[in-house]
């Protein structure tokens, strides 16, 4: 009998939409995935003199679903690039070095990233950068989800719990391929998860410089980076998309829950003026330096694993602090983020951690 305990999720650059893949070698940790492969209903509409429903055809064939996960500092990287579309990296300390308490990691690269969302199409076919998403299910072959894009990226920051992401990913073809010894045994991307006493939230008034001052209030985060998408059916004798485009604006939306002690979000909301706002998740823990630091430096994301998203200009847009009875009060808000002419960007993502490089 099969189990989720056995399962496995493993991503592959493509280069291409129209590449069918037979394996995958970029591995990723993941809680839960939900790709459905769907066939659309052609039902004819004809009127034939019975109540019974006229026969049907198959129409558009294509897999699409979520991959819930607990974000791994190495592996997640793949995420930010499909989502986001453009990565540079540099290197920081050189493979050969070994931190005083790196442990399992001495020896491997510290590599700096940043992912910014792209502005150009990737090819006059998809926006977004196609993956392979290989999903094994603990028996038989495993899937293989080609053509796939991120168009959604969610990240979830809760007092007392781990880190949580969610991706969504829609593809151009799903298809079974032969199980390989690749998949024999989880192949480990290295890391681990962040917890959320590793966070700092910032909020600032201050659009145009770094200066920002850390907000204890939160207790819970949610930001997303999302572009919508649609696949686009061509009269080419297939019955898969031909191409996947954007169908509305790239839009990242934050939401959040605060333990109501003042009234200052509430002076931001109505103001309807612009924030700064920057989240870092550091892992400072002792027994993981990463590189080889004359010393750590968690400002500078020093010397460990780290993730920070930065966002130049973001505009609350509700504000509710309701009286629910004699119990502590909580605000909850929602937000979202706007375009910075000085940056270039509405939100920019960074890791810090041992992968070389996210470029094919």
């Amino acid at each position: 009998m099969a189990s989720g305990t056995g399962g496995q999720v493993a991503l592959v650059r493509t280069g291409s939409l129209y590449h069918q893949l037979n394996s995958a070698d970029l591995w990723t940790n993941f809680v839960s995935e939900s790709i459905e492969h769907t066939l659309e209903e052609l039902e004819e509409g004809s009127i034939q003199g019975r109540r019974d429903a006229p026969p049907s055809y198959k129409g558009i064939d294509f897999g699409a679903g979520d991959i819930v996960l607990e974000p791994n500092p190495n592996a997640f990287g793949h995420f930010f690039t499909g989502a986001f579309g453009t990565v540079t990296s540099s290197l920081i300390t050189a493979a050969g070095s070994t931190g005083t308490n790196s442990g399992e990691d001495a020896g491997k690269p510290y590599v700096y990233h940043k992912f910014t969302p792209r502005q150009a199409a990737y090819s006059e076919r998809v926006f977004l950068e196609p993956y392979g998403v290989m999903v094994y299910k603990d028996t038989g072959s495993a899937f293989m989800l080609n053509g796939a894009i991120f168009q959604g990226l969610e990240l979830d920051i809760q007092a007392g719990q781990l880190v949580g992401a969610t991706v969504q990913t829609m593809g151009r073809e799903m298809r079974r391929i032969e199980r390989t010894a690749a998949i024999n045994s989880l192949v480990s991307s290295g890391g681990r998860p962040w917890v959320w006493d590793m966070a700092s939230i910032e909020v600032s008034t201050d659009t145009t410089t770094a200066n920002l001052a850390a907000n204890v209030n939160f207790e819970q985060l949610t930001i997303s980076l999302e572009t919508p998408h649609e696949g686009v059916v061509l009269l080419d004798g297939t019955k898969f998309y031909a191409e996947m485009q954007p169908n509305d604006f790239r839009r990242v939306n934050i939401s959040g829950t605060l333990s109501f002690r003042n009234q200052d979000e509430y002076d931001a909301f109505i103001a309807y003026e612009s924030r700064r706002l920057r989240v870092s998740v550091l892992n400072v823990n002792s027994n993981i330096w990463l590189g080889n630091p004359a010393s750590v430096d968690a400002n500078a994301m020093l010397g460990y694993y780290g993730m920070r998203l930065h966002i130049p200009k973001m505009k609350y847009l509700s504000w509710s602090t309701p009286v629910g009875g004699p119990n502590r009060l909580q605000t909850s808000f929602t937000a979202k983020a706007e375009y910075d002419d000085v940056s270039g960007n509405m939100i920019e993502a960074e890791l810090f951690n041992v992968v070389a490089s996210y470029q094919p």
